[in-house]
């Protein structure tokens, strides 16, 4: 707790800073406020998902794509028809390098985790992610706490195989669930030495929370986080939100400089831009843009 003492210190801190700043003819305000002195160094990762519907028609073409946009880091969301040997070749012909994979819900990671390490000694990322739990097994505290011991289980085996576990939430983990939500309980439920989360900006706008504060109040457990920005005009709530409610970044509602201060200061270490939306090949370019020049 601050003391009175510590407290008047830095209150004459300020009236002396303030006084200095109004002598040399400055705005004393900003002078006071803390200066946005750190760039965003990346990694410039994108969750292919993005790409969907061009991935479908031309991976090589489409990779080649992203590469070109700026982006060096991928996170994989299926492999379009082709086998995970085949579609990490492709990578590597478009330089890029796989750091991540969305690997399905967890029905999936409770019946074929065997497979997804498999399939994850192909592309060797360093995170492993299920990006969705079925409602009928969060549909209660209870139930929130038998998911979170799987989260624990998966994790482990993950771990001897040389990765990391994660989740992804989507909007349906923040619904109020009594005094807490099913996101609260699987982080509160889960060994931070086995599982780690991946906040999705977007949703966490999107259902009224200031992503920046969230990612304070569980500094350390969200090492990923997806960077989508929600249009102005979206309303807060639980509704599904169209795909065009998502924007280049800059463009819509959350804060951006205040986000990525609390991402770099909380932990987060791998990044990636994400845009569902028709105009996404044009959006992941502009917000690449973005992400060179801001300053937070």
């Amino acid at each position: 707790m601050t003391s009175r003492r510590a407290f008047l210190g830095s209150m004459g801190m300020a009236i002396l800073g303030a006084q200095a700043a109004r002598a040399g003819g400055l705005d004393w305000a900003a002078a006071l406020a803390p200066a946005h002195h750190r760039s965003f160094t990346g990694p410039f990762g994108i969750q292919l998902y993005s790409l969907r519907n061009q991935l479908q028609k031309d991976v090589p073409g489409t990779l080649k794509y992203i590469r070109e946009s700026g982006y060096t880091d991928v996170e994989t969301a299926g492999f379009y028809d082709m086998s995970p040997a085949d579609f990490k070749k492709e990578l590597d012909k478009a330089g890029l390098k796989c750091t991540g994979m969305h690997s399905g819900d967890d029905n999936r990671f409770r019946n074929q985790l065997d497979e997804i390490i498999a399939e994850a000694k192909v592309f060797k990322p360093a995170y492993v992610t299920s990006p969705w739990v079925q409602e009928q097994h969060r549909k209660d505290a209870e139930g929130c706490k038998r998911i979170a011991a799987h989260f624990n289980e998966w994790g482990k085996k993950l771990q001897a195989a040389g990765f990391r576990f994660a989740f992804h939430n989507h909007d349906a983990e923040f619904k109020p669930m009594g005094d807490t939500t099913a996101m609260d309980i699987f982080i509160q439920e889960t060994d931070p030495a086995l599982v780690d989360f991946q906040l999705d900006l977007f949703y966490a706008k999107k259902v009224g929370l200031s992503p920046a504060d969230y990612l304070s109040k569980y500094s350390g457990r969200f090492k990923l986080v997806h960077l989508r920005d929600i249009s102005k005009s979206t309303p807060t709530g639980f509704e599904e939100a169209p795909d065009d409610a998502c924007v280049p970044l800059g463009t819509g509602q959350i804060d951006w400089p205040k986000t990525l201060a609390a991402c770099a200061d909380t932990g987060v270490k791998y990044y990636y831009v994400e845009d569902e939306s028709e105009t996404a090949p044009e959006g992941i370019r502009k917000t690449y843009e973005y992400l060179k020049k801001v300053k937070f």
